[in-house]
């Protein structure tokens, strides 16, 4: 039996990629603000985000998944919600290595003479270039995996 995705024009499953990228993209600002608010007000409880996006991960996932076929909403708001429900999963791990890093040690490097370039060059991108690589080929996957399921459901 041959996929019904097969029959699918290609622009809809681009259009539908697209539109679940920009959701994860919404959703990992929105996961990135509540960061700085909190870390802002309080410090030492950002672990209680990182806490919560770890909650969140296997229910946003299923959720991505199942969404367009049971709740009825496909096009391009469904589409939108499958890439919100993926941002826990996307967060997690760059909130973990950014709770890890010392609260000062930006401004010892700025006082120790680094300029901008150098501070991205020898200190965010060896504390960061991992998991940014990591959760980028997971979300680029996963995105082209929510994307088949709802024009397979559509």
């Amino acid at each position: 039996m041959i996929p019904e995705i097969a029959f699918r024009p290609a622009g809809l499953l681009g259009l539908d990629m697209g539109c679940t990228a920009a959701g994860l993209l919404v959703g990992c600002l929105l996961v990135l603000a509540v960061q700085a608010v909190l870390y802002r007000a309080w410090p030492e409880r950002c672990v209680l985000l990182r806490g919560l996006m770890l909650a969140l991960v296997l229910p946003g996932l299923g959720l991505a998944l199942w969404w367009p076929a049971h709740m009825g909403m496909a096009g391009m708001v469904g589409s939108g919600m499958q890439g919100i429900c993926l941002a826990p999963a996307a967060m997690w791990p760059l909130l973990r290595v950014l709770d890890r890093i010392p609260p000062g040690l930006v401004r010892t490097a700025s006082g120790l003479g680094a300029d901008t370039k150098a501070r991205m060059r020898l200190l965010w991108l060896p504390l960061l270039g991992g998991p940014v690589a990591g959760v980028t080929v997971f979300s680029i996957i996963m995105i082209a995996l929510c994307a088949m399921v709802a024009v397979a459901r559509s």
